[in-house]
């Protein structure tokens, strides 16, 4: 959720509530001013009736003067005193509904100690529509209000957070290989040159940091390459050597092949660094059934000696995008597994279709499980020649790409899937 949609799911509900209540704290105030109003000429027109009744001991008609229905009684005998002022309703059958009233009840007694009932009622069908009325004008008045105080709160916050949008989108597209720096946009916000500048240091302590990995990495594999070539060149002169004994070739061949080993490992953590480093940012449409049946015409040789049958069903080219170097090497190491850890008479399969390369062959029943051998270092055969980072480069590479590989394992049947797109 964006940051600007948080804060008006938080303020949206607030205004809201604030907007409720403050309208019917409003409505009810209008409501009371009017209805006091109301109460109030009810009350004039009660003291003059009674002034009237005691000057006098007679009802007087003020009907006809106040415009609205009065009634009053004369006791004989003496009342307690009592006001009270209520809502009502009476049937009008002129219109055939009941009206609201507004009434005011009144019992005192004259200087004759004689009891007398005022009974005042006053229509407030007026006064309740223009409180509807009020009514509806506040709800629209305060949903308007709701409405453009969303409005400017979101324009004022997106304008004030446009740096900070600005500066993670330049940000995003910080290439760690380019000397180009971010060059953020200043902004006159105190918080937000803190944000910038922490990105600038961090970006450039980050691009300082990959160059001298790099330089490691590129200065190490060529240093250790130029020792191991000079041993795998002295024992292969040794090897050739006639004098020599059975236990001292034994020897030199159990050098050469650790040092073959070596070779190996460090071609693979070197690869595998320049493929974290992105060093193999070139792109373009490779088809991985043309690497596929290069690369097995590559083995084939090997194949022919260990007797394996192979099968390709390609109903796509899975044509994608990508460093081609990487994709021969993706594939390599894949053909790499299927044809030397196969068994004498064995099979590869390889199937193709619009989402998936799917490699199965035979060989041995697994020791450990098939995803730990995605891990480096991590391998299921004891053969000396294997390093165990070939499926590492493979998932490394997957990971780069976005692609999914899983391995899984049933008795002697071992598969690939390679989800491509």
């Amino acid at each position: 959720m964006k940051l600007l949609t948080k804060s008006a799911f938080y303020y949206l509900p607030l205004s809201l509530l604030v907007m409720v209540v403050g309208g019917a704290l409003l409505y009810l105030t209008i409501k009371k001013v009017i209805y006091k109003q109301v109460d109030d000429s009810l009350i004039t027109e009660k003291t003059i009736i009674e002034d009237q009744i005691k000057q006098s001991d007679t009802i007087p008609d003020f009907e006809a003067a106040l415009g609205h229905q009065i009634e009053v009684k004369l006791m004989n005998y003496h009342l307690r005193s009592y006001q009270v002022i209520k809502d009502t309703d009476i049937y009008d059958p002129k219109t055939d509904s009941f009206m609201p009233f507004r009434y005011l009840f009144y019992s005192g007694n004259t200087n004759e100690k004689k009891g007398f009932v005022i009974t005042i009622f006053r229509t407030i069908s007026e006064k309740n529509e223009l409180l509807q009325d009020i009514g509806i004008y506040l709800f629209f008045l305060f949903f308007s209000l709701l409405l453009i105080s969303i409005l400017i709160n979101y324009l004022i916050a997106r304008n004030l957070w446009r740096p900070f949008y600005d500066s993670v989108k330049i940000a995003g597209r910080f290439d760690i290989q380019s000397d180009t720096p971010l060059n953020l946009p200043g902004t006159d916000i105190n918080e937000f040159n803190q944000l910038n500048e922490i990105f600038d240091n961090m970006t450039c302590k980050m691009r300082d940091d990959y160059l001298n990995l790099k330089e490691f990495s590129e200065n190490a594999s060529h240093e250790i390459q130029t020792p191991l070539a000079v041993i795998r060149s002295k024992t292969d002169l040794l090897m050739q050597q006639k004098n020599l004994k059975k236990d001292s070739i034994n020897l030199v061949k159990s050098i050469n092949e650790a040092t073959t080993r070596l070779f190996k490992l460090n071609q693979g953590l070197l690869l595998i660094s320049k493929i974290s480093n992105q060093v193999f940012h070139e792109k373009k449409m490779v088809s991985l059934k043309r690497i596929v049946e290069n690369g097995l015409e590559n083995y084939k040789e090997i194949m022919e000696l260990k007797n394996i049958r192979i099968s390709i069903d390609g109903k796509d080219e899975a044509l994608v995008e990508m460093n081609e170097v990487l994709a021969e090497v993706l594939i390599s190491n894949l053909l790499s597994n299927a044809v030397r850890f196969n068994i004498n008479g064995g099979f590869i399969k390889c199937h193709i279709d619009n989402m998936f390369l799917t490699l199965t062959n035979t060989g041995l029943p697994m020791t450990t499980k098939p995803e730990d051998l995605f891990k480096r270092f991590h391998k299921n055969s004891e053969n000396p020649q294997s390093v165990g980072l070939g499926l590492s480069i493979v998932r490394k590479i997957t990971e780069s790409y976005g692609m999914l590989i899983t391995y899984t394992c049933k008795d002697n049947l071992h598969e690939l899937k390679l989800r491509y797109r």
